[in-house]
């Protein structure tokens, strides 16, 4: 022990030496990095290094006694709160009672509590996990699905972050200079638990929580989640690579590059990055491979950069380095290989993750978290969405190496969350573990009572079996954490939603034009991606991510045309009682089980900025993948036959999640919302006044 910690001693008194000026960068859709190395900011850094130094005997003194006032009256000296994204009551009890055991899950209900816990409406994770983080209805936090809307071009954009380059440009040819600093934003408003814990001298480490990108300063340590993007500046964007035919990702933003031959089973590709950042409509930049194939053997080695790694056909690959080179600008990246065949030849490359090593983007908190991390532990996945669903989904994949690719996720985190457990002896640790997420929505099809249309090619028990095997591999987690876990912690464990059937898609966009209320030009049918071919002067409503609705009022949208006040009350009240109707051909079942006007469930300053209808599908029905990608077409339902085949973008009374607790409750009917005003009253502080949850009374 004491020579693992003067290690950890070592590795951060050398990072911190190290350490220079942050590298600043912008990255918004398509527009790759623009970054900032000028004299002033390292300059700026040196000094502000400095005075943090010569202050830091004050702060701490003062944080010292400020953590001393609060444990006297704090319940717990250390309070471990696990989230199991997406894990479902209602899944877990049938497992239950179709015999199969949890022996840690079941000793935390025997011994303290396991109840449903409430979702959100709409019960999607950056509504839900927002809620968890601040205890505030999304009226108050500002989150309301995964995207919102542009009001100026009707675009869809991240809810959850914003990215503000420079003002301003030096432009001289096809060069372009950034004069000034990005800025990005965390739009996600309220106080989350974790900060009001560090106000108070209590040290918190947040590790993986979705939505927290950029992550915000606390007393504290944080990894953000779900929301952080890859280098190319997307969710998560593959690339696949073939000396056969082309492909095409009609939903996703994957990337197809032949491969080109150079004889002996000797090819050369290329590898997209991120957009050159001082170049005129920053291009890609590229770094060159090459790669021999053994087809006998079914292997390949592939040389990129100063790296060589050796592929076994079916096996994904230990993370390899990947730089991208600007003039003197360098920025880093980390991917996985997989080779899936070599008959045509067909090779994947993950998307390409932030190297947490050398971060062109702040990934931690403080910065060098994820720096000091990445020396002791090694290279780990920064990519919000590291399980790559839209590769499986595209079919590029496949089902065995996907799960490989979660479960070795799942060992990452693991290590960092354990490295954690060991070091902060004192205060609150928050960890969010995603593979019950990522293994329902891509293999709910396999549950015998699916009803789903989507192939079931695989009689591997690895992918037939994956989501029983998911619920244990999080008891085998618990077994882990009893082992090193002290008799005094408080342990909760949560889930932000349960999950159901995603059988048939529901083509939102389509309906809104055959009602009337969203116009095509010139008398179209269809519209292509992205509303192409809308007509907004005629326009009265459209729908806008997973389960929103936004009219198109005037004086707020650039081309509104409905008045707000009364016209627009009624038009929101007819429209969502019109989709309360609306039934499937061809199962005769209603496809929304509720619609709300937004005031109905949300209260706020922040309600302006919600779709004015919130959309709560019947389970086993989500809007489509053409209308969520802003199509519109002449039917209003399909069979969902994507791999994608669970989710939870229904109502919150359909998929609650899961609670337990090494201590019992007091209070009943626990939700989201209560977990926040909970953490901080088993530390001793006083529930803020703008929390709408309350404490669970746990002792």
């Amino acid at each position: 022990m004491v020579k693992c910690m003067m290690r950890k001693t070592r590795i951060f008194l050398l990072l911190t030496l190290l350490a220079t000026a942050p590298l600043l960068a912008y990255v918004g859709p398509g527009a790759g990095f623009a970054f900032v190395g000028s004299f002033f900011f390292i300059f700026a850094a040196f000094f502000l290094a400095v005075f943090n130094f010569l202050t830091f005997p004050v702060r701490a003194l003062l944080r010292f006694i400020k953590r001393a006032r609060i444990m006297k009256k704090a319940k717990f000296k250390r309070v471990l709160l696990i989230g199991f994204d997406g894990m479902d009551y209602n899944l877990f009890r049938r497992f239950q009672k179709e015999g199969h055991k949890f022996p840690h899950f079941e000793k935390l209900a025997r011994e303290g509590t396991f109840s449903p816990l409430w979702s959100t409406e709409p019960p999607i994770s950056p509504v839900a996990w927002s809620t968890f983080t601040t205890g505030v209805n999304p009226g108050k936090h500002n989150i309301f699905d995964f995207l919102t809307t542009d009001r100026a071009t009707y675009m869809p954009k991240m809810a959850g972050s914003d990215i503000i380059p420079p003002r301003r440009t030096l432009r001289v040819g096809g060069w372009e200079f950034p004069l000034g600093s990005p800025k990005i934003e965390l739009k996600r408003k309220s106080q989350s638990f974790w900060k009001i814990v560090g106000s108070k001298g209590v040290y918190a480490s947040v590790l993986r929580m979705p939505f927290t990108f950029p992550p915000e300063k606390f007393y504290g340590s944080m990894l953000a989640g779900l929301g952080t993007p890859d280098l190319r500046g997307t969710q998560g964007s593959f690339s696949f690579y073939s000396d056969g035919a082309g492909e095409s990702f009609d939903i996703s933003d994957g990337v197809f590059e032949p491969l080109q031959p150079l004889g002996d089973g000797r090819f050369s590709g290329k590898i997209k990055g991120p957009g050159h950042p001082f170049r005129k409509g920053n291009p890609p930049l590229e770094v060159p491979f090459t790669l021999a194939l053994d087809r006998e053997a079914q292997r390949a080695e592939i040389a990129v950069g100063r790296e060589k790694v050796t592929l076994e056909k079916n096996r994904l690959s230990r993370w390899v380095k990947l730089e991208f080179k600007a003039g003197l600008v360098t920025v880093a990246g980390i991917a996985q290989w997989v080779l899936e065949d070599t008959a045509p030849l067909k090779l994947y490359l993950s998307p390409i993750n932030i190297d947490p090593e050398k971060p062109s983007m702040p990934v931690s908190h403080p910065k060098i978290f994820s720096v000091y991390l990445a020396k002791l532990l090694g290279p780990y996945a920064t990519l919000g969405m590291a399980e790559d669903t839209w590769s499986l989904n595209e079919r590029v994949l496949s089902e065995g190496n996907f799960v490989e690719q979660v479960y070795r996720t799942q060992e990452e985190r693991e290590r960092i969350f354990f490295n954690t457990l060991a070091t902060v002896r004192e205060g609150l640790i928050v960890q969010v573990f995603e593979t019950t997420d990522r293994i329902q929505h891509m293999f709910w099809r396999y549950l015998p009572d699916s009803g789903s249309p989507a192939a079931r090619p695989s009689h591997d028990a690895r992918v037939t079996a994956s989501i029983l095997e998911s619920y244990r591999a999080m008891d085998a987690f618990l077994e882990k954490l009893f082992a090193r876990m002290r008799p005094d912690d408080l342990l909760m464990i949560v889930s932000d939603h349960g999950f159901s059937a995603f059988n048939r898609g529901f083509h939102l966009n389509s309906w809104l034009h055959r009602e009337g209320y969203l116009a095509l030009k010139d008398g179209r049918k269809e519209s292509g991606k992205w509303y192409a071919d809308v007509d907004w002067s005629r326009s009265r409503a459209y729908g806008q991510g997973l389960n929103g609705i936004f009219l198109n009022v005037k004086g707020r949208e650039s081309q509104g045309i409905v008045e707000p006040g009364a016209e627009a009350e009624k038009l929101k009240k007819e429209i969502k009682e019109k989709l309360m109707q609306v039934a499937d051909p061809q199962t005769g079942k209603k496809a929304v089980r509720k619609a709300y006007a937004r005031e109905e469930i949300y209260r706020g300053p922040y309600v302006v900025n919600a779709p004015d209808v919130v959309v709560g599908y019947e389970a086993g029905y989500r809007v489509s993948w053409e209308s969520a990608v802003n199509y519109v077409g002449q039917e209003l339902f399909s069979d969902n036959t994507r791999m994608w085949s669970g989710d939870h973008a229904f109502t919150r009374d359909q998929v609650p999640g899961i609670f337990f607790c090494n201590r019992k409750m007091k209070e009943k009917d626990p939700g989201l919302v209560d977990i926040s005003p909970t953490v901080l009253a088993a530390f001793g502080i006083d529930k803020p006044g703008f929390v709408d949850g309350r404490d669970l009374g746990i002792g």
